[in-house]
């Protein structure tokens, strides 16, 4: 094991832990703590980086942490700039603070990686079920993003098509980032299942040695995943009020939700364009025109476990 330390300017640094195979293969890294208020992939993280899978070929590089201000002041943005390091990639060396602490995250460890694994969860912005999403234009193409992500073993994989122009995932063509539910407390059987999620992958790469660890089966879905864009939203102010649960599947003009004023009166009903599945919730009731409260996507190919 080798750790190094990356100062990346305003915003501090992050440590970057290093093992090793003695067979050449694959560089994988896997990043925790992009945004501060969520904690299990951190912990994920930092429990794969202090006790290490055995590496038998390539290269696993780890950063625990990467905003460590963030994480101290538990706050999904930076607490220096208010910027949100997971919409600013690949950085700006001459920048702010965050864009400093992207554009050293990126050539420092990210360039050239073979895979990216980004552990994050739903934190309490939102409320999604457990999953792995990657980017490809096509099922069952056979890519590396797509290999990880069904091997992880999430009861979702998510296939988007495009390019979400500032995460981590843009700046590595072959990469998944995994959501869970989140509440704001730590979901100690979500980090147990990152990590076995991040040494399945390792198994699937052939760079770890032992029992193979297999997944089971899980509902393959599709659509934009950018929660910023990517989510239905409401035309009035008040309290969204979900009829709906994170992962459930749902038919075409199913109710979704409705906005409701303290009287009670319904101001706004929401239904589903399409049949699909629950992927994001709104974290908190109270809404204003135009916010984005649920996030929907089609079964890909067939909406049944494969």
């Amino acid at each position: 094991m080798n750790v190094r330390r990356v100062h990346a300017g305003p915003a501090g640094g992050f440590d970057v832990h290093r093992v090793a195979g003695e067979e050449p293969g694959r560089r994988v890294v896997v990043l925790g703590g992009v945004h501060g208020d969520e904690t299990e992939g951190a912990l994920a993280a930092g429990r794969l980086a202090f006790q290490p899978p055995s590496i038998s070929r390539g290269v696993l590089e780890i950063v625990p942490v990467c905003h460590e201000a963030a994480f101290a002041a538990d706050s999904r943005v930076s607490p220096i700039d208010g910027e949100n390091l997971a919409r600013v990639f690949p950085g700006d060396g001459g920048g702010t603070p965050t864009s400093r602490l992207a554009h050293h995250i990126y050539a420092e460890v990210l360039e050239g990686a073979d895979l990216l694994i980004d552990l994050h969860t739903s934190g309490r912005n939102y409320d999604m079920p457990f999953l792995a999403g990657f980017r490809g234009e096509s099922r069952d193409a056979g890519t590396l993003g797509e290999r990880a992500a069904r091997a992880f073993g999430a009861d979702f994989v998510w296939r988007h098509q495009g390019r979400s122009v500032g995460r981590t995932t843009s700046v590595v063509d072959q990469s998944i980032y995994c959501e869970a539910p989140g509440s704001g407390r730590t979901d100690h059987g979500t980090v147990d299942a990152y990590v076995t999620g991040v040494e399945r992958v390792l198994d699937e790469l052939e760079m770890i040695v032992g029992p193979p660890r297999r997944s089971t089966p899980q509902v393959r879905v599709t659509g934009g995943g950018d929660l910023d864009r990517d989510m239905i939203s409401v035309s009035r102010g008040g309290v969204f009020l979900s009829f709906v649960g994170r992962g459930e599947r749902i038919e075409s003009g199913r109710l979704l939700g409705s906005v409701i004023d303290v009287a009670g009166r319904t101001l706004e009903d929401l239904f589903a364009p399409s049949a699909g599945y629950v992927m994001a919730l709104k974290g908190r009731s109270p809404v204003r025109p135009g916010d984005l409260v649920i996030c929907l996507a089609a079964a890909d190919g067939s909406s049944e476990p494969s």
